[in-house]
């Protein structure tokens, strides 16, 4: 695969705007090119035009769940331990089958 492709920085990583058809672990080299401000601007203007104009559709947010804080995940694991250990629960469970 050879060409240019759009990425964000973002926490110290580069990240591709569209997925990549690549191998996984594929060694590249990148150059990187900020572009102009009127570049962008015109981007923007374009981007603006072709969502207003119905040709595209802004990209989905993916929302991820927050992570379970460590006093729910006790809270948790507690309440699942009052059954005893999972290996025992199987076992019993296949010897009633």
């Amino acid at each position: 695969m050879n060409g240019n492709i759009a990425v964000i920085y973002e926490e110290g990583v580069l990240k591709p705007l569209e997925p990549l058809d690549l191998p996984e672990k594929s060694h590249l080299e990148i150059k990187i090119v900020s572009p102009s401000p009127i570049e962008l601007l015109q981007k923007n203007e374009a981007y603006i035009a072709l969502l207003e104009a119905g040709v595209i559709s802004p990209p989905s947010q993916e929302t991820y769940p927050e992570p379970v804080s460590d006093s729910e995940r006790k809270r948790v694991a507690d309440e699942i331990g009052k059954y005893g250990p999972l290996s025992e629960l199987i076992i019993q469970e296949r010897n009633e089958a």
